[in-house]
């Protein structure tokens, strides 16, 4: 007989299998006609301690193609060696004055208040985003009338394999769950870069929250709730991905402390913060149910289910979790084949979701003793000579592709 938890997880294993599914759909991207008058582009820079990356930053800023740009460098009043590093920055910088909380979006919102642009992008110190992405992000968000466009973020370097699991699952995410939801009309967990935005609706949902560490997450739930549309465009940013399982946990810890407090916020008392009273449609509840607590629910009942299957391994609980593996280990598989990286990877997935549950557990004892205390993750530590896409290359998905691949 299944235990009582078991029922509750089965609707969360299916529905989370269902949307991985969506990724083995080879999604193709189009090229949306140029609009009459483009408008201004704010390019949002949030750095903290990242000296080593500045003048590969510069470089990847320089090669932008945009007709009216802005290009803000954001630098905390006590980071003076990434201030020191500056000599030859060549755009404008702002110094956020110290404050609390010492978090990426108040540094955003910072820079908001400095800057004029209609439309206003954030990137990370390490990003290095196609140079025709502005232009197509931007066409993207005139044609399609979204309030948010989202690039795709992508792993351009070798390492671990902790690594290699990472990139797959950026490439399961931006380029399989992200399109097929913003195909159909549905909303998605921003990423916390390369997401374009129009300034009036930023201002009119209250900008970043500068208390919740995946401000991208809470920011999706916001614009979804005040009735706004998002979408994607398949143009690449290649980003520096964690080198060590410590790396990794650092960052995942902060990631689901932030869904969680996500989760919290606007699923708990949604009456008690909500300002914008838009009723949302039932399927955009799902689609948003689905990727924050049904997720964190699937990670968190991991060593459980686990535990059960082994001691009935006949039994359906333990035939659920094993259809899911195979079902995701393929999702994988197929990822890592479009991106030019080792199928066999795929194959570790079950300890990966270990480490997920580690993260988690660290993750809720944080959120109860530190709710905003911003897990930094180290850039740098990659020889830019490694990374295998130059600022000046990359277009979209389909030419890094075959670029990774050869």
């Amino acid at each position: 007989m299944w235990p009582p938890l078991a029922w509750l997880l089965v609707p969360c294993f299916l529905a989370v299998l269902t949307l991985r599914a969506a990724a083995l759909i080879r999604w193709q991207d189009h090229h949306d006609p140029e609009p009459a008058r483009w408008p201004r582009l704010t390019v949002l820079l949030p750095v903290y301690r990242e000296p080593a990356v500045i003048a590969d930053l510069a470089n990847a800023m320089r090669a932008l193609d945009y007709p009216s740009l802005e290009i803000v460098l954001l630098v905390e009043e006590d980071d003076a060696e990434t201030r020191a590093a500056l000599d030859f920055w060549p755009f404008q910088v702002l110094v956020v004055p110290d404050g609390r909380p010492r978090t990426k979006p108040r540094a955003v919102n910072f820079g908001l208040l400095h800057t004029r642009g209609e439309v206003v992008v954030v990137f990370d110190a390490e990003d290095r985003p196609a140079p025709d992405q502005p232009k197509r992000a931007v066409a993207r968000m005139i044609e399609s009338g979204a309030a948010v466009v989202q690039g795709v973020l992508a792993c351009d370097h070798d390492g671990p394999l902790v690594t290699r699991l990472w990139a797959l699952e950026y490439a399961v995410l931006f380029r399989g769950v992200l399109p097929f939801l913003s195909r159909f009309g549905l909303p998605f967990l921003l990423g916390g870069t390369t997401q374009y935005l129009r300034r009036d609706v930023l201002e009119a949902v209250g900008a970043f929250d500068c208390w919740n560490v995946t401000e991208d997450a809470d920011l999706a739930v916001r614009l979804a709730r005040a009735g706004y549309t998002s979408s994607v465009v398949l143009s690449v940013t290649n980003e520096e991905a964690p080198v060590s399982v410590t790396a990794w946990v650092h960052q995942r810890v902060r990631w689901l402390k932030g869904f969680m407090q996500t989760t919290l916020v606007h699923g708990v008392l949604p009456r008690a913060v909500d300002r914008w009273t838009t009723p949302m449609r039932l399927r955009d509840r799902l689609a948003l149910a689905v990727q924050l607590p049904v997720q964190l629910v699937c990670i968190a009942s991991h060593p459980v289910g686990m535990a059960v299957a082994v001691s009935d391994p006949h039994g359906p609980l333990a035939v659920l979790l094993v259809s899911g593996y195979l079902l995701t280990i393929a999702t994988f598989a197929v990822a890592a084949r479009r991106i030019g990286r080792p199928m066999r990877d795929a194959l570790a997935l079950p300890l990966y979701s270990f480490l997920h549950a580690a993260a988690l557990t660290i993750a809720v004892v944080e959120l109860i003793v530190a709710p905003s205390y911003w897990r930094k993750t180290q850039h740098g530590l990659v020889d830019p000579k490694a990374r295998l896409q130059p600022p000046g290359g990359t277009t979209d998905v389909a030419t890094q592709q075959r670029r990774h691949v050869a």
